[in-house]
């Protein structure tokens, strides 16, 4: 029995030693030879102080007392020294030891390296305060939806996002719902079952109920994670409050119906009415390339550096735990992936916001990056025609026809049902044309021009060009031609001149 006791104290991965109640080593085990450094030679007959380091000498003391009166001390936590001066941190248990008669006559301790385990938690405490600083610099919520059991996890700041209580989520998909406006609640429910079914993608923007009865406006972006048997598992992505891009809109589509209005009623103030609403169109049209250039700019300079640099705090951390503690090598993989993940999707949106491409290359690498990235989220098929003798046009064209093709895209995603679609750009002395086509369901005629045709006429009238739209059972064509011979102070001027305006 005693041969056999004595092969399990040296085959623990822990410290066990044993030593009299006037603290001097009795038995000292191969595990403690490889934490403290001192072989058994070394230490029998020593006093155990020569592991503590100055300052905790008292500390020893106080253990000493405890232990002659019976008490045992369970996973206290202290620093000791090594034969080398490392000092280690270590969980320690210590317990009386008893002779037959039943007398204290010494004790046995248990000690612990936890060095690298605390290393490993404050690691990943310092990621999740990066992390959550990387979403509150975006103004992003995240969320993750266990499919099987119903439960919903948020990232700490999506209450304040959804203008809810600290501690009022339910967990629960049900939950969830129960915020949303009655009028959008049955259109999130579609969109999270056409991402079962379909490719797996979700978005949708909603109203939510928030405060004192208000409203504000949310967007979602999901995606669905599927198991070995492709069957749904998870679901999880990202949400933003776009209230105020909604007020923006609501207000631009007042401003429309007011002005539509005010036509009918005075018809003597129709020129000047309509020179004022081009005017705003157009400063709004800039306002927005300007934002968009602005938001891409900080998602990739703040919040993208941000997770490259968790990324790469992260790596040795892995590399580290492969050799020493393999069992938590899974959880900094799966960060970093997710860390891939949220970086791939940040650079994703920097670009269709405002393409780096657009400035750098021009028009003809932007139109086709942004087509390909197009087809492939959308699974419609497009083809693309660019003329060979198309060169660098003025920021202001290129930016134009890039939005133009962007706009007919999006449209026909959202509404043509179109498998396929084509975009042809060519060029002659004089022009530049784009054409876009699908075969969809087409659009009713005379087209009532939402916000998107409006603001592509908008664009295409101050560049001094011509917009067409046919639409039927066989499709939608939009055709858009402009001069080639635009001078950009002619037409910032333009929009400039906009505040010169007074009604008559």
């Amino acid at each position: 029995m005693r041969s056999r006791l004595a092969a399990i104290v040296e085959s623990s991965d822990d410290a066990i030693i044993a030593k009299d109640l006037n603290g001097i080593i009795t038995n000292w085990n191969s595990s403690a030879e490889r934490i403290f450094g001192y072989t058994e030679n070394e230490v029998l007959g020593k006093p155990i102080t020569i592991i503590i380091p100055p300052e905790l000498q008292e500390q020893e003391k106080d253990i000493l007392r405890r232990l002659r009166s019976g008490e045992r001390v369970d996973h206290f936590e202290t620093v000791r020294v090594t034969k080398a001066g490392k000092r280690v941190l270590i969980s320690l248990t210590v317990s009386p030891v008893r002779d037959s008669s039943g007398r204290i006559v010494g004790a046995s301790k248990i000690a612990r390296d936890v060095t690298e385990i605390r290393q490993i938690e404050q690691a990943l405490r310092d990621s999740e305060q990066r992390m959550r600083f990387c979403l509150q610099a975006a103004n992003i919520g995240t969320w993750d939806w266990d499919i099987e059991s119903g439960s919903v996890r948020w990232s700490e700041n999506m209450e304040r996002i959804h203008g809810q209580p600290p501690g009022s989520f339910g967990g629960n998909v049900e939950a969830f719902l129960e915020g949303i406006g009655d009028e959008d609640r049955q259109r999130v429910r579609e969109a999270i079952q056409q991402a079962f079914e379909g490719d797996g993608k979700y978005h949708v923007e909603y109203r939510q109920e928030k405060a004192e009865g208000r409203f504000g406006w949310i967007e979602a972006h999901g995606q669905v994670i599927y198991d070995s048997s492709k069957r749904p598992k998870i679901m999880m992505g990202v949400c933003r409050d776009i209230s105020e891009r909604k007020c923006s809109e609501e207000a631009l589509k007042d401003a429309h119906e007011q002005l539509e209005a005010r036509v009918k009623e005075r018809t003597s103030e129709l020129d000047h009415a309509q020179e004022r609403l081009r005017m705003l169109s157009a400063r709004l049209l800039q306002m927005q390339d300007d934002e968009r250039r602005r938001i891409a700019r900080e998602l990739h300079d703040t919040a993208g550096q941000i997770l490259i640099a968790l990324s790469l705090n992260l790596v040795p951390v892995e590399e580290e735990l492969r050799k020493t503690n393999s069992g938590l090598v899974g959880q900094i993989a799966e960060s970093l992936r997710l860390i891939e993940e949220l970086s791939r999707d940040l650079r994703t949106m920097s670009h269709l916001l405002h393409p780096p491409l657009l400035d750098e290359a021009g028009l003809q690498s932007a139109v086709r990056w942004y087509v390909e990235g197009f087809a492939e989220r959308s699974k419609i098929d497009v083809d693309l025609h660019l003329d060979t003798r198309l060169e660098r046009l003025p920021p202001e064209l290129e930016t134009a026809m890039f939005r133009i093709v962007q706009e007919c895209l999006t449209n026909i995603h959202r509404h043509s049902g179109s498998g396929s679609a084509s975009v042809v750009i060519s060029h002659d002395t004089h022009s530049v044309t784009i054409e876009v086509r699908d075969q969809g369901k087409g659009m009713s005629m005379p087209i009532r021009a939402g916000v998107g045709i409006q603001g592509m006429r908008e664009r295409v009238r101050q560049l001094g060009g011509q917009l067409e739209i046919e639409s039927g059972s066989g499709g939608t064509r939009v055709t858009a031609i402009f001069p080639v011979n635009i001078v950009s102070s002619e037409v910032n001027a333009e929009i400039l001149n906009f505040a010169s305006l007074r009604p008559a």
